[in-house]
């Protein structure tokens, strides 16, 4: 008798251990959060909930300090690592945290850049596109769930019911990255636009506004935008709000929109200066299910939903 302590203190120890560790499911709720952006819990070395957003332009995976200081990550390699996405481009420190777990899904050795905090309501960090187009993301919009699924074709067939919109692959010129794009229509206007899961407005550059018939030359006297919104925005001016914009993507319309019409460095640094150009943010996108293809390139958009109803 006295040789059964053993492996019964051996096994409910074994259970005592699995109780406390965190449970990770094929699928996990996401919330809109930060200003309009998509959320979605990240857990980092077995630490967390942090808190990521979902960015479909940003080039790398970022930590901001705050939550880099609390995992005790420090540099990963020597010099700085170069990012595109959050309004800008940047050289940042780099760190690899041993594993990311979100939805089921583990992401050992990623190289991550560091953000600074700007302030206490900065999220933890973000999903850049290096870690979503591994993946067929699904943004179910009623239930409030985020799902990662393996790249496969036949994981696209529960949406062959939705709207499908092509997603132009295109690298940048100077480095090998690249970013997703959608062929949209604004006022009857094929418009070049960058697709930014990240970017909780829609803009349009100069260009695309004189395409529009709205011209510059009218507003020249209107002076740069206000200081807080030129590392959005750029220093040069004009840039405005418009609102009556007719938005279309293959079988979504969206009526009397409102976008930022502004040379903002955002759009050279996706090489699109030179051409008229868009963003669609999140202020068409956020209602929608979304499923992402990447693989595959395709979007499909499914049904809107209406807080409230």
């Amino acid at each position: 008798m006295p040789r059964m302590g053993a492996p019964i203190f051996f096994l409910a120890l074994a259970l005592m251990t699995s109780l406390a560790q965190p449970a990770f499911a094929a699928e996990q709720p996401y919330r809109i959060d930060y200003h309009g952006r998509l959320a979605t819990d990240v857990y980092v070395n077995g630490q967390g909930p942090f808190q990521f957003v979902i960015d479909t332009a940003s080039s790398r995976s970022l930590i901001f300090e705050r939550a880099r200081q609390k995992l005790n990550l420090t540099q990963a390699r020597p010099g700085r690592m170069r990012i595109y996405g959050i309004n800008d481009l940047a050289d940042v420190m780099p760190v690899q945290p041993r594993e990311l777990r979100v939805a089921g899904e583990i992401i050992p050795d990623l190289m991550m850049g560091v953000l600074p905090n700007t302030d206490s309501s900065d999220p933890d960090g973000i999903l850049g596109v290096d870690v979503l187009s591994r993946y067929f993301l699904v943004l179910d919009r009623g239930a409030m769930q985020i799902k990662f699924l393996p790249p496969d074709q036949a994981n696209a067939r529960p949406y062959a019911g939705w709207s499908e919109v092509e997603l132009l692959s295109r690298p940048l010129k100077k480095f090998p990255i690249q970013f997703w794009y959608l062929k949209t229509r604004f006022n009857g206007w094929g418009i070049n636009s960058l697709f930014d899961l990240g970017a909780t407005l829609t803009m349009l550059n100069w260009g695309a506004a004189e395409r529009l018939g709205v011209r510059k030359s009218r507003f020249s006297s209107y002076g740069p935008p206000p200081t807080m919104l030129q590392d959005v925005l750029g220093k040069r001016a004009p840039a405005l709000r418009a609102s009556g914009l007719d938005v279309h993507l293959p079988g979504k319309s969206w009526f009397k929109q409102s976008a930022i019409i502004a040379d903002a460095p955002v759009f050279s640094h996706f090489d699109l200066e030179e051409k008229p150009a868009a963003i669609v943010g999140l202020d068409l996108l956020r209602n929608n299910s979304l499923a992402v293809d990447f693989a595959g390139q395709k979007l499909f958009l499914g049904p809107t939903i209406v807080d409230g109803s």
